[in-house]
């Protein structure tokens, strides 16, 4: 291509040219001149000649800048398409090792609670047994946390070779505690015999040493489950049954949870209605902090008074008042009180709401209508949990748009466990990431921890989304969340929640 080009170069100055000279030849030359002027359609044809032979190396020569220009122009792009796989490589590349991190035990380096309950989720016949060693708290205390590690390293290693043998998947799903699954169809037998041979193996190796070369025991108390719903809580109430008769182990059955949870359930579902009537749902507020200490929000909490005035945290019954149906009701409270309360005020708060309320138009519409009440759509973020199992995202997409084009600011909640997912960021396009507190608890001692919160931090700062660190519960875990480059902090090392706003 370039040779032909080099040649219309070439053809375009010898035509430019051999014009210039017959022009000149026939300005000067009198006989030449004259004889164009007598035959004038010899001179016409000439002219036409020379003007088509410029046209056809103009056609040709631009002809050849187009494919130049084409050509440079694909060059680009398929170097843009190239960086853009490349990013993309990275990022799943982070995201693959971020979810390795988020599901492995950091001591132990087994699979961990979330592991297990992605793991119980894609089984049609899941088979559960979860293992506690027995006063580990008082071996943790008495001796100090190095020897807790290796009483826990070495109840983990007789796992491993348990699970290895009988083909069974493996997690430390707490900070005592073991699980053990498989899906498969039911035989009671087999795993009453493996519970059996568990504790047989312990009572056999029950000593560990210590530098001092004390023996210390190792007694372990199990829970099983062989159902499909809830397998998890229900392998827990057995082993809770269990410990409770000092048994050394027992199976899930439902005389079980009559015995306990629906009687639990029963009064706390009385306690919260009660609440709700007598006007003792209450919001209180948590400050959030700049790098510098000085608060600039807060998240509204809810909080349940008794009629001593004894305050309860949701953790005791906000579970229970969404399976009796009393959580809406209190949702609804919670957002027209705090919402009063910033009224005509400069001041900012947060607001947790579910999936589950912004696809509910009867939650969603009371929202925005307290919204446009009292004028504060401005003053409010809304912290979104998370969920993989959202049913109807259109809806929740479309209330997200909506408050947000009349002022209000979105956070994502709880990020960085569970489901997380940095594809989620892109979609959800949140003003804030709040880094979730399981991660920052644990920052000053947790590698993995610490791995995957940097990483948040760097993939949030590329997409110009603002991180809170929750949870911030001492002076050294705040300053390597200011290291990292957390913007904002909360947690009860700055400030506890309080009933007022300051």
């Amino acid at each position: 291509m370039e040779k032909i080009d080099k040649e219309l170069d070439k053809l375009l100055i010898l035509l430019i040219a051999v014009t210039f000279i017959f022009f000149i030849i026939l300005f000067f030359s009198n006989e030449i001149s004259s004889y164009f002027t007598v035959n004038k359609s010899f001179f016409d044809v000439v002219i036409g000649i020379v003007a088509v032979l410029f046209l056809v190396i103009a056609y040709f020569k631009t002809k050849s800048i187009s494919n130049k220009f084409q050509t440079e122009f694909d060059r680009v792009v398929a170097l843009k398409e190239k960086e853009l796989i490349g990013t993309n490589k990275k990022l799943n590349e982070t995201n693959q090792s971020l979810k390795q991190q988020l599901y492995t035990d950091s001591l132990t380096k087994l699979s961990n609670r979330r592991a297990l309950e992605r793991d119980i989720k894609n089984m049609p016949d899941p088979k559960l047994i979860i293992l506690d060693i027995d006063s580990f708290k008082d071996i943790n205390e008495y001796y100090g946390r190095d020897t807790g590690n290796l009483v826990l390293s070495e109840v983990a290693m007789v796992l491993k070779n348990l699970s290895k043998k009988e083909k069974l998947y493996l997690y430390r799903i707490g900070a005592d505690e073991f699980a053990l699954l498989e899906d498969n169809k039911l035989d009671i037998d087999r795993y009453e015999k493996i519970a059996s041979e568990l504790i047989d193996i312990f009572r056999k190796q029950k000593t560990i040493t210590d530098n001092n070369n004390e023996p210390i025991e190792i007694n372990i108390t199990l829970g099983l489950s062989f159902d499909t719903d809830n397998t998890i809580e229900k392998a827990s109430l057995a082993l809770s049954e269990a410990k409770y008769k000092q048994i050394s182990f027992l199976c899930y059955f439902k005389k079980i949870d009559n015995k306990h949870k629906y009687h639990e359930q029963i009064k706390w579902s009385k306690f919260i209605g009660k609440a709700i009537n007598d006007n003792r749902v209450m919001p209180y507020y948590q400050p959030i902090f700049n790098a510098d200490k000085e608060v600039l929000k807060y998240e509204c909490l809810v909080r349940i008074l008794d009629e001593n005035e004894e305050v309860f945290p949701p953790g005791l019954f906000l579970e229970i008042a969404k399976k009796v149906k009393k959580y809406t009701q209190i949702e609804k409270l919670l957002i027209e009180k705090s919402f009063i309360e910033i009224e005509n005020r400069d001041k900012i708060i947060s607001v947790n709401l579910l999936a589950r309320d912004m696809s509910d138009s009867n939650v969603s519409n009371f929202v925005i209508s307290m919204l446009k009440k009292y004028n504060v759509a401005k003053q409010v973020i809304f912290e979104i949990l998370e969920d993989e199992n959202i049913e109807n995202m259109n809806r929740v997409t479309e209330f997200i748009g909506y408050v947000r084009k009349i002022g209000c600011k979105v956070a994502i909640d709880d990020f960085g466990t569970g489901y997380s997912n940095f594809s989620y960021l892109i979609k959800m396009k949140p003003d804030y990431i709040k880094i979730d507190g399981s991660l920052i608890r644990n920052l000053e001692k947790d590698e993995n921890s610490y791995a995957m919160v940097s990483s948040i931090i760097a993939f949030a700062k590329k997409l110009n989304i603002k991180t809170i660190a929750e949870f911030v519960h001492n002076e050294e875990v705040f300053e390597i969340c200011k290291d990292l480059g957390v913007d904002e902090f909360q947690g009860f090392y700055l400030g506890e929640p309080s009933p007022k706003l300051k």
